[in-house]
């Protein structure tokens, strides 16, 4: 049971690490256009 569980977790934990990502990604994107606007500014 153990092994099939530790099996499907990765499967479980993907979107979360997809959701994860793309928030961090996100942010630093709007970091970049925030000091950007700020020197243009």
């Amino acid at each position: 049971m153990d092994a099939l569980t530790f099996e499907q977790e990765p499967e479980h934990l993907s979107p979360i690490v997809v959701v994860a990502t793309i928030a961090l990604v996100s942010v630093f994107v709007v970091g970049l256009l925030y000091r950007a606007i700020g020197l243009v500014i």
